[in-house]
């Protein structure tokens, strides 16, 4: 019985093994076997068994290896290398600005998002970020972020995208539970992106945002927060100082403010066709402003559907 037992399991290991990789070869990224730990889905298991079973994996030809990077479809090396550089001068790109995001008032947490955060950049690429600010300043900060950032010239337009900065996605701190967001029946995409989300700073926000979504240490046991919260970055005593005079001297303009700019904000966001379209998941609210005017989630399950049923 015992000896059945640990063949269900290894048989458990490989299935999840291979739903990982899986994924991420629809974006023609290999993993690691330290990242394949990390977003094993839905089973518990050593960083050794994982790699471990990884290897053999790939002495079967089960899967393929190159160095220490595994998929289930090959991939092309010089490129893979190209946007790994990519990747590294991207995140140079957010050090140059981190004193800017961190100076914003009423903002609790700044993270990576999409593409960069998930490893699937390259030289075309913007930079996504993802913002908790404070409770009724969602739209004041918002509007904040677009006239700095757009002064810097670095806010990304329609015309303007390659290493540009979107701020397309933020929440207040009380609107943190994210799993009705997510599609049904299957959300691949959804669960992939929370897990690879790098906080740059806020790190008790991005606590918080973990707390409210233990769902999704469900689907990846072997997430493990402190991973994604070693990467934030501390303010230094006069960045932070400046941020608290900020939200000092604007803490009762923002509460005439606030109303104003979210009405505004919220017109002007459904009078875009994009956020008006069927293909469109847009929320624009009082604590959440989401834009995707063109979702493509229901897309990737089913290619990724598609990809499981073909291995």
């Amino acid at each position: 019985m015992l000896e059945i037992s640990a063949v269900k399991t290894q048989e458990k290991l490989t299935e999840a093994i291979i739903s990982t990789l899986a994924f991420f070869s629809l974006y023609e990224l290999p993993l690691s076997a330290r990242r394949a730990h990390e977003l094993l889905l839905g089973v518990r298991a050593s960083a050794p068994e994982v790699e471990q079973t990884l290897n053999f994996l790939a002495e079967n030809h089960k899967i393929i290896r190159s160095g220490n990077l595994y998929s289930t479809k090959p991939w092309n090396t010089a490129t893979y290398s190209t946007n790994q550089q990519e990747l590294i001068r991207k995140w140079t790109r957010i050090d140059r600005y981190f004193n800017w995001l961190a100076i914003l008032p009423f903002v609790r947490n700044i993270s990576v998002i999409n593409s960069l955060a998930m490893g699937t950049a390259d030289s075309d690429s913007d930079i996504d970020f993802f913002v908790i600010t404070k409770p009724h300043r969602l739209y004041l900060v918002r509007s904040v972020i677009i006239v700095l950032f757009r002064l810097l010239g670095i806010y990304k337009t329609r015309q303007k995208i390659k290493d540009r900065f979107c701020f397309g996605f933020y929440v207040d701190t009380n609107h943190l539970k994210f799993e009705q967001l997510m599609l049904k029946p299957s959300d691949p995409y959804f669960m992939f992106w929370q897990a690879s989300m790098r906080p740059v700073l806020g790190g008790q926000a991005y606590w918080r945002l973990i707390q409210h979504n233990q769902w999704l240490m469900q689907v990846f046991p072997n997430f493990e927060p402190i991973n994604r919260h070693a990467t934030n970055r501390r303010s230094n005593f006069l960045i932070s100082s400046v941020k608290f005079l900020l939200e000092t001297l604007l803490w009762v303009p923002g509460l005439i403010l606030e109303p104003i700019l979210r009405r505004i904000h919220i017109n002007h966001t459904f009078k875009l066709a994009e956020n008006r379209a069927v293909t469109s998941s847009t929320i624009a609210n009082a604590g959440m402003l989401k834009l995707h005017g063109y979702d493509v989630r229901a897309e990737i399950a089913q290619r990724y559907n598609e990809i499981l049923i073909s291995l």
